[in-house]
């Protein structure tokens, strides 16, 4: 009876109380928003100014949620900030940063460091240019947060070591990524779509490519209908419908690979002039000179040439 009537009386009382969850792509954003302030903030004649160290600050049972998935979101993050930094490059020519690393530390905590609770779904972000010392060191001296540095390492977990191949999992919801200045101006041509009459090129990514070299993860962006995948070669640089990559082992051949998206279709295909797996199938091989005998191409699709990997990732 009692129950009956405290739910007439306060009829909201359970839809106020609904959980909100704090997703990936929230986390991925408000830290953007953070990341351009900065450039917008701190940027100044031709130098591009911000920042590389960071403390990430959500609720317990946020960072629980997502604790096992902060390596790759720290992948996504940094995914935007290299298309962010690409953007604003015309204007910030020097966009070097200060120091030579990214530097992620993710936390649990109920209030930031302004003590003030931390919303459900939302993150507080403190950042930094960069920092030889720790989050969890800077904390017991400048902030007053409660942040444990003594997470255990991920060994008990069953994890992909080419997933993480570029990442330094420090410890848990500790992660370290080098700059890659190379990929970022690998990059640089690719963002700077054609212009015309006739063009019909989308602004969005078609797809994206990514591979490991000297355990640093790559991600190229397809944004045009047709994609050439070669080794590197002298006076060659990777431009949007051409990636060179410089493949120590020998597995990648010239003109190895050639991927296109079918408007019509709405599909990929593939075309292969030297030997390579797709999806761990050996595939009838194209003639250099004569038409290209294309396949199709799963939405995600795992290219093995050789030694060597390419994950293709579908995006329309």
């Amino acid at each position: 009876m009692f129950d009956k009537l405290k739910k007439w009386l306060l009829p909201d009382d359970e839809e106020e109380q609904e959980e909100v969850r704090l997703t990936n792509q929230a986390l991925v954003d408000q830290v953007l928003v953070s990341f351009k302030e900065t450039v917008e903030r701190e940027s100044f004649n031709k130098r591009m100014m911000y920042d590389c160290s960071y403390l990430i600050l959500m609720r317990p049972e946020d960072y629980k949620h997502a604790e096992l998935r902060l390596a790759g979101i720290t992948e996504g993050i940094l995914d935007e900030f290299y298309d962010y930094i690409n953007q604003r490059k015309t204007q910030y020519p020097r966009y070097e940063p200060i120091g030579n690393y990214w530097d992620f530390q993710y936390c649990p905590s109920e209030r930031g460091v302004d003590n003030r609770e931390i919303e459900p779904g939302t993150i507080q972000v403190i950042s930094t240019p960069t920092s030889e010392k720790s989050w969890s060191e800077l904390s017991s001296e400048h902030i007053k947060v409660s942040v444990s540095s003594k997470h255990s390492k991920y060994s008990k977990y069953d994890l992909n070591p080419t997933t993480f191949a570029n990442i330094d999992i420090l410890s848990k919801g500790h992660f370290r990524v080098k700059f890659n200045k190379e990929f970022l101006e690998g990059l640089a041509t690719a963002q700077h779509l054609p212009s015309g009459a006739g063009s019909s090129t989308p602004v969005d990514k078609l797809a994206t490519i990514q591979f490991v070299l000297n355990k640093q993860r790559y991600s190229f962006p397809m944004r045009e209908k047709h994609l050439k995948i070669t080794k590197a070669i002298d006076g060659m640089t990777s431009t949007a419908t051409l990636l060179c990559i410089n493949e120590p082992s020998g597995s990648l051949q010239k003109e190895h690979i050639m991927i296109r998206y079918d408007d019509a279709a709405r599909a990929f295909y593939i075309a292969l002039f030297a030997d390579a797996f797709v999806n761990e199938q050996r595939l009838e091989l194209s003639r250099v000179g004569e038409n290209p005998v294309w396949h199709p191409l799963k939405s995600e699709s795992s290219i093995v040439c050789g030694i060597f990997q390419l994950d293709f990732k579908a995006l329309v």
